[in-house]
């Protein structure tokens, strides 16, 4: 050992040796850090592309959600137009004509469509969300003739649905989870063909089971089935379809919201899914709601959520069919020379809707005032406030909406009664509106015939206060 230190250039060696493998050491630490560091960047990276491209899509679907309530409007404007004029044109023929069918299939389509347009407002507002006691029968019935008017005549629907005990859900629940889950069946299905099939039994679980958004527990249940042969899902597939935006298609060409959307209704109303799946046998699901021991009272009015409930047809239970357009029978044309029933104003920015409206109520025995322009009608409502008897306006108008015109009106005679005519109910603050002073609403596409009673038992009210 004294030797090699005698000898500097071995020691030289020996301390240069130990220096080039400390620093190769160190390099070779400093480079696994350095590639552990990137992997650690690179996946940090997929992360934020992940989370960027999540918010883009719901950025998109907000830009949807907006789209879809300005589509909701227009359809219902087109509606009232469509309706009104049937309505007017088959009260001008005599019940025999051969024209009268065709107006009455005419009627029948438009009711059909508006029945349509209100499920997508329904599902935009997330209406009608109480959960209450339910047959799911008469409910899964219903949804299925939407269904079948919506899916490719290519694809089978079969049904078997058995008397089952209440449930405890919301009706408007039940239909989103059912379409969105017939939706996917057929996005899963080749060339959009194949056999759907929804099977609705009670069923006693004796074990728990994994289910998602939480394990089935032992009890008794009404089960609802919805069974395809599409292509099926890989087990890693099968594993994410509850996340949100998650695509199952290689091009991202479906959105990928449908079944997160199933999972938080069926959290909502205590309900489960469990899953099965095969690639190219078609996919299963099991939906699970307890059974609760009370009973739906007959009295309980449970009414489909397409159905248009603003008087354009008429209300019907869950179960019942649609019924066959019949002629209504119209009060007669006022007279000539007669005093007319009220004095209205009428204001509706889309120049259609403003005619086919004023021509119903002038048929009904009302004179009517019409504008197009809330301003306008403003500063004619101005000059001459005393001849009018009742106000009705649209909601969505350029310059003033209806509800500030309403205010500006009551500013002149705040004992003038307004009707807010709208085609989307989510355009207005029912409260806020009231107090500017409108006393009733009515939906698009009301008739001019639901106008007009509305309009009668307003002048009633009236007159009555007065004596």
């Amino acid at each position: 050992m004294s030797e090699l230190f005698r000898s500097p250039l071995l020691l030289a060696t020996v301390v240069l040796s130990a220096l080039v493998l400390a620093l190769a050491w160190a390099w070779f630490r400093s480079r696994s850090a350095l590639r552990h560091l990137q992997a650690r960047l690179h996946d940090s990276d997929e992360n934020r592309q992940n989370l960027e491209g999540q918010l883009d899509q719901a950025r998109r679907m907000e830009a949807v959600g907006i789209l879809a309530g300005s589509i909701v409007n227009n359809l219902n404007n087109l509606l009232a137009v469509i309706l009104g004029h049937t309505r007017i044109a088959g009260n001008e023929l005599p019940s025999d004509s051969p024209a009268a069918g065709e107006l009455e299939r005419i009627a029948k389509a438009g009711h059909m469509a508006s029945d349509l347009v209100k499920e997508i407002s329904d599902f935009y507002l997330q209406a009608d969300q109480a959960r209450k006691p339910t047959d799911l029968v008469p409910v899964v019935r219903d949804t299925l003739k939407l269904i079948r008017d919506i899916l490719p005549s290519t694809i089978v629907i079969k049904s078997e649905l058995n008397p089952c005990s209440p449930v405890l859900a919301s009706v408007t629940g039940i239909q989103q989870v059912l379409m969105n889950l017939c939706s996917n069946s057929m996005h899963a299905m080749y060339r959009n063909a194949g056999t759907l099939e929804i099977t609705l039994a009670e069923e006693e679980v004796d074990a728990d089971r994994k289910a998602v958004p939480h394990d089935l527990e032992a009890g008794s249940y009404a089960r609802l089935t919805v069974n395809d042969d599409g292509r099926g899902m890989d087990p890693t597939t099968l594993d994410r379809i509850f996340e949100s935006y998650f695509s199952g298609t290689r091009d991202g060409t479906q959105m990928g919201i449908g079944l997160s959307t199933v999972s938080r209704i069926l959290k909502d109303n205590d309900g489960v899914t469990v899953v099965h799946s095969q690639v190219g046998k078609g996919t299963r699901f099991d939906l699970y709601f307890p059974l609760i021991a009370w009973e739906v009272p007959q009295d309980m009015g449970l009414r489909l959520v397409s159905g248009s409930g603003n008087g354009s047809s008429p209300s019907r239970r869950v179960g019942e069919a649609f019924p066959a357009p019949v002629a209504v029978p119209h009060p007669p044309k006022a007279a000539p020379g007669t005093q007319p029933a009220a004095t209205v104003l009428l204001i509706d920015d889309e120049e259609m809707v403003a005619q086919v409206m004023s021509t119903g109520l002038q048929r009904q025995g009302f004179r009517v005032v019409t504008h197009t322009d809330s301003r306008m009608a403003l500063a004619d409502f101005s000059q001459t406030p005393e001849i009018f008897d009742i106000v009705v306006t649209d909601q969505i108008m350029p310059h003033m909406s209806g509800v500030r015109l309403t205010r500006k009106i009551h500013e002149i005679r705040p004992d003038l009664p307004v009707i807010l005519f709208t085609g989307f109910r989510d355009s207005f603050h029912e409260e806020q509106a009231r107090e500017a002073g409108v006393v009733e609403f009515l939906l698009k596409p009301g008739s001019h015939l639901d106008l007009a009673d509305l309009i009668r038992r307003l002048m009633r009210k009236k007159m009555e206060g007065r004596g």
